[in-house]
């Protein structure tokens, strides 16, 4: 942009221009004089040859048009976006509806209010555009990724949006701040894989770490030139995506820079707990029992994980005796009683259980039991439990 300043004209223009914004008052705060110059300057900046007077009419002129043609894309996005009921999206376009009927361009053609937008894009606009330009810049993007949005079945977004959520615990209509980045990445990633037919968007564990290790080592992608054809955004925001994988170090980093498949939990019910008097009567039989007679009972007669919880909560006996009654629970039962535990404390593997934090009667105990394990032995038990969840008011 042409520096006015050094324009002998440009003062006296500015001044005129100025007074004419003061209406009769005779005071005008400093910061915004210095945004009338700055809308002066990017008017002029629009206009071609002359003296200010006619490149100010020009700039004005040409920039009414390109107000048109914006108008216009932005209704063309309008009419093709789908939201997927991402607030920032709709609130972003909302906002940019005010600007067509808001943008002055007498005296602050340079003014740009990005406070409200706050969708944002795969390729940011730069932070030295102003004015239309910034808007231009905005809604050409937004335009690019409108469209490859719209060409990619609703139904598979609808999909990747749900297991994206799964995964990271968050409402996606409130949370995410850009669709098409995370659309993007994974389309990539199937055409990369050399899809021919796509029936989802979410990838598997290997073929996360396939394109991956693909995109890192490669330096021609001729599966995604028909892409790129179709406009140069895509191209753009693929290279920023390989220069952020070619920083990654982890192998492990491509479950979290793709949406990959949630291995599916088998559902396990608990069984239901002793009804009060049935408890009550085993506890007495307990009670007067020996030994060998009390293992059996509560290995037998217990089948409810916060039954045997409760029992060892109000019963007192030797270390001896409780390690020996671990050893002789079923092994079916562990495997429920550590699911149990592990929705109870949160722990997932071997450390994590003796590491948990707690002064329960069963947690303790627990925890001497799987100490005493072999490390294949404890790691089996752990890969077992994996397969399975409990039903959601089992948690409680």
């Amino acid at each position: 942009m042409k520096n006015e300043l050094f324009d002998p004209a440009f003062y006296p223009f500015f001044m005129e221009k100025l007074q004419a914004r003061l209406s009769g008052t005779s005071v005008i705060p400093i910061d915004q004089a210095e945004r009338i110059q700055q809308s002066i300057e990017f008017v002029l900046a629009n206009g071609e040859e002359g003296s200010l007077p006619q490149r100010f009419m020009q700039g004005q002129e040409r920039l009414r048009r390109r107000l048109r043609n914006l108008q216009n894309l932005y209704q063309e996005i309008q009419d093709n976006y789908q939201s997927f009921g991402i607030e920032s999206l709709e609130e972003s376009l909302n906002e940019i509806g005010n600007f067509f009927s808001t943008y002055d361009i007498e005296y602050a053609a340079a003014e740009v209010d990005q406070a409200f937008l706050d969708y944002q894009l795969a390729e940011a606009v730069p932070t030295d555009f102003v004015g239309i330009d910034f808007y231009e810049r905005y809604l050409h993007n937004l335009a690019a990724e409108t469209f490859f949005i719209k060409n990619i079945p609703e139904a598979h977004i609808h999909e990747l949006l749900n297991v994206y959520q799964q995964e990271l615990g968050f409402d996606y209509r409130k949370d995410v701040n850009n669709l098409f980045d995370i659309v993007f990445k994974q389309m990539i990633g199937k055409l990369l894989l050399g899809k021919k037919t796509i029936h989802t968007l979410v990838l598997n564990q290997i073929e996360a770490h396939y394109v991956l290790r693909k995109i890192k080592t490669q330096k021609t992608f001729p599966e995604l030139e028909l892409l790129f054809q179709q406009n140069d955004y895509y191209r753009r925001v693929f290279l920023r995506f390989q220069v952020m994988i070619r920083q990654l170090l982890e192998p492990e980093s491509a479950v979290h820079f793709f949406v990959i498949e949630q291995t599916k939990k088998k559902q396990l019910e608990l069984p239901s707990t002793m009804a009060t008097s049935a408890f009550n009567q085993l506890l007495e039989a307990y009670s007067v029992a020996d030994e060998q007679e009390k293992l059996r009972l509560i290995t037998s007669e217990i089948s409810a994980p916060a039954d045997f919880e409760e029992y060892l909560e109000i019963t007192e006996e030797s270390s001896e005796f409780y390690k020996s009654l671990f050893e002789n629970l079923n092994k079916d039962f562990i495997k429920t009683l550590l699911l149990y535990l592990a929705n109870k404390y949160g722990f997932e593997n071997h450390a994590e259980t003796i590491g948990t934090k707690g002064d329960s009667n069963i947690l303790s105990l627990f925890k001497v039991y799987i100490k005493s394990l072999g490390k294949e032995e404890s790691d089996c038990l752990f890969d077992t439990i994996n397969e399975y969840q409990l039903v959601p008011h089992d948690f409680s």
